[in-house]
């Protein structure tokens, strides 16, 4: 049996670089795992096949998971006979622009590979990831790593300094193709470098200035409540604040736990109530807080580094 953690991540930056001739774009983005993670069982099984089970409903248990699909290639590839079932357990919100799926297909790779001693060398691993999804090889890898081309090529940086995070998913959908056909390039920050250089010199306020997505004034325009909280979390004197991805979640860094659990009250109580619908759950658990409403998602929590999250 493989216990594995999925970690969920965040993009530090995010700089659109142009549009390439494949109709993707050219992006450079240093990312950042934390230890918000789903958690999946693998197991040898006596029924052959693929079995997957999921404890959110909304996730589909076949080829519409990312962790089944890359469970069925490696069956393929390698000829396996051997049947496994996966438990997925699921914490990090969906279609939150923190990687969560990735995550899982990166941790079900990993974990297929160490059960079934499959002894599929690294690079090779990497390879199957990426045909899977961008930001899987990055999933993977964890720490803290500047991704380039579409998100493939990966540079491993210096450990991000321990902090504080809090980080808000609003029950908003966003589209992320509709994201960037709105993206112009003068939009374009570039902040990339300047974050490379900050984690370089250890200076966590130097990091926090540095931080930038492209994509934010884009989603922003057409989902003004995320530039409602990106205000609300710079009034409560965040060190840095920031949207992942094509949004919709928003992170902002914190020095201490007090001010991070007291930023974490103020937007409950400015936000989530907004969309609370019946009971909420609180579950405590190494220091990170979860607040889970049927559509809105609140957490604090802490930076990864390399080799931590499995």
């Amino acid at each position: 049996m493989k216990i594995m953690k999925a970690c969920a991540k965040i993009n530090l930056t995010l700089d659109i670089l142009g549009r390439r001739p494949d109709n993707y774009h050219e992006l450079a983005s240093v990312m950042q795992s934390i230890n918000l993670s789903d958690t999946l069982v693998i197991k040898k099984s006596e029924q052959p096949g693929i079995t997957l089970k999921c404890d959110n409903p909304a996730l589909p248990v076949d080829e519409g998971n990312l962790v089944y699909r890359v469970a069925k290639y490696l069956f393929f590839e390698y000829n396996i006979r051997q049947g496994i079932s996966i438990d997925l357990h699921k914490k990090i919100p969906l279609a939150a622009g923190i990687a969560g799926g990735s995550a899982d297909c990166a941790a079900a790779l990993l974990g297929i590979n160490e059960l079934l001693e499959l002894n599929i060398p690294k690079t090779k691993l990497f390879e199957i990831g990426r045909i899977h999804g961008a930001d899987v090889p990055f999933c993977m890898l964890g720490g803290t790593a500047l991704a380039e081309g579409i998100g493939e090529k990966l540079t491993i940086l210096p450990d991000h300094p321990d902090i504080w995070i809090v980080l808000v998913r609003l029950p908003i959908l966003v589209s992320t193709k509709d994201i960037f056909a709105n993206w112009k390039s003068n939009n374009s920050q570039n902040r990339s470098h300047d974050m490379v250089k900050a984690l370089e010199s250890g200076d966590v306020h130097k990091i926090a200035a540095s931080l930038g997505n492209d994509l934010e004034s884009v989603t922003t325009t057409i989902h003004p409540k995320i530039a409602e909280v990106i205000s609300a979390f710079k009034e409560l004197d965040a060190l840095g604040v920031n949207m992942s991805g094509s949004g919709p979640t928003v992170f902002a860094y914190f020095l201490t736990e007090t001010n991070a659990r007291r930023a974490i009250q103020v937007i409950e109580e400015e936000f989530c109530y907004e969309y609370k619908k019946g009971k909420y759950e609180k579950n405590y658990n190494c220091n990170t807080m979860h607040i889970l409403y049927p559509d809105f998602f609140i957490t604090l929590c802490r930076n990864q580094r390399r080799g931590e999250q499995f």
